[in-house]
């Protein structure tokens, strides 16, 4: 446990004067230091500033009722625990008390051993809700920091004179999805991933196969070798998650493409014709047989082409609309790619939220000049 105060000050509101400095000595006898009210205004006012763990509230009091005031006490501090007094044996009270999640109820008159037991359970119970607390702003804040690394790491090189738009959108701080883009002397690397699940562990995962991809990119231009990699790290080294990827290497310089699938969404190859897919065999998914091959296919580009790579939490589907709708911002021509970019990011904004299932998104976009 961590080092919360032992004896927390304690607050008693009743309206019977004499109940309340009996229970302010019983409180004092047991060494807890208390504050008692016997007016309900200046309690609630005295709460708001100090937020106190536990509250000794009377459920008749002139003019109001203690079941009345019990949710302002919640309201402002979630994790105060109130115990509900009376001297009347009546099963509604304690029902409604119970429902506006007092934490016990105390018949009067009561003993030094029913108030101290009262009094621990209730604290008890309170530092496990303020652990609980610090635990998950502690995990808040990493999560945080994860996320803001993960961004640095995904950000979008200079790949002058081509045009380049990515993103990567989280359902939580951390994504599964991730893509490299990388560009060497005579080559330009595009890669798409999407790690099984989301969150921390699959955003981790996702940070090592971009370091995996770019390592083998210095040494090879061939996409089936990249994902043979990945693939191996997966299934040898990992062992609890799949994971899908397209890999596209383009040649400027030859007007060609080369590329290679694992199971992942087909890209899409934006002409002046129109578009298609690049739909030839897929690859299976990586992460599950160690022993895969992910052939290489070839296909030629000219300039003003667009290549666009995404992820299934986009897009799901060969038909969607939206790869119609970018094609006609392609085919109109001024600044496409932008263009483009807006409509996925619009996309995206408007429709995950809307989804039973959520999941990571991701594209890139690459106009060739």
């Amino acid at each position: 446990m961590l080092g919360f105060s032992l004896r927390p000050e304690i607050i008693i509101l009743d309206d019977d004067r004499d109940v309340g400095e009996t229970l302010e000595l019983i409180l004092n006898k047991l060494g807890y230091q208390s504050v008692f009210f016997d007016s309900v205004e200046q309690g609630k006012q005295y709460f708001k500033r100090e937020l106190n763990p536990i509250v000794f509230l009377d459920i008749h009091m002139p003019g109001t009722s203690g079941l009345e005031i019990l949710p302002y006490f919640k309201s402002l501090e979630p994790k105060t625990q109130v115990i509900m007094m009376t001297g009347e044996r009546d099963i509604n009270n304690v029902v409604t008390s119970l429902t506006h999640k007092a934490s016990d109820f105390l018949l009067k008159p009561f003993s030094i051993q029913t108030v101290q037991i009262a009094i621990q359970k209730a604290y008890d119970y309170y530092v496990i809700l303020k652990e609980k607390d610090l635990r998950e702003e502690v995990i808040m804040r990493d999560l945080r920091l994860a996320s803001k690394v993960q961004g640095k790491i995904f950000s979008i090189p200079d790949l002058n004179p081509y045009k380049v738009e990515a993103d990567v959108t989280p359902v939580s701080f951390v994504s599964g999805d991730f893509n490299v883009i990388l560009k060497k002397e005579k080559s330009i690397l595009l890669l798409l991933g999407d790690v099984e699940d989301h969150g921390v562990t699959s955003g981790l995962i996702a940070l090592l196969m971009t370091t995996l991809a770019r390592e083998e990119f210095k040494n090879s231009h061939d996409p089936s070798v990249i994902l043979r990699r990945m693939n191996q790290e997966l299934c040898l080294n990992i062992g609890t998650h799949s994971m899908t990827a397209a890999c596209v290497i383009l040649f400027p310089n030859e007007k060609k493409l080369v590329y290679a699938r694992g199971g992942h969404p087909f890209p899409v190859h934006f002409h002046k014709e129109g578009f298609s897919f690049l739909n030839e065999k897929s690859g299976q998914l990586m992460g599950i047989v160690e022993d895969l091959d992910f052939p290489n296919y070839e296909m030629n580009f000219e300039d003003k082409d667009v290549i666009f790579l995404f992820s299934d939490g986009i897009i799901n589907n060969l038909n969607h609309p939206l790869i119609e709708e970018l094609n006609r911002i392609h085919k109109s021509g001024q600044d496409s790619v932008k263009r483009m970019k807006n409509a996925l990011d619009d996309f995206v904004r408007s429709s995950i939220p809307l989804k039973e299932y959520r999941d990571d998104s991701s594209y890139i976009l690459l106009e060739i000049s």
